[in-house]
């Protein structure tokens, strides 16, 4: 889990540095947003996996996170959209317009 959350801090972080020197496309943006959420909800899952039955019980935040994350996920397609855009960037071949 650590290594998954790590490595989303570090693209988040050069997003960061990017978007200040001005650098950051909305493509990479799109990417980082995607991969995060998704690592999210993974980790999410498997701390409920850790947890046992216990996971899903009001005694842990884990159900509450994992809800928050799906509905990000399916909300207006959002996962989808920063897929076409990522497709955008690497093809330049436009799946929607």
């Amino acid at each position: 889990m650590i290594t998954e959350i790590t490595k989303a801090q570090l693209l988040t972080w050069r997003l960061g540095v990017l978007r200040n020197e001005g650098k950051a496309t909305s493509a990479q943006i799109s990417m980082a947003k995607r991969n995060n959420v998704e690592m999210a909800l993974n980790i999410a899952r498997e701390a409920r996996q850790v947890l046992g039955a216990m996971g899903i019980t009001g005694d842990y935040s884990i159900m509450r996170h994992m809800m928050n994350l799906e509905s990000v996920i399916t909300y207006e397609g959002t996962h989808d959209i920063h897929l076409l855009i990522t497709g955008l960037d690497i093809t330049g071949i436009a799946a929607f317009k």
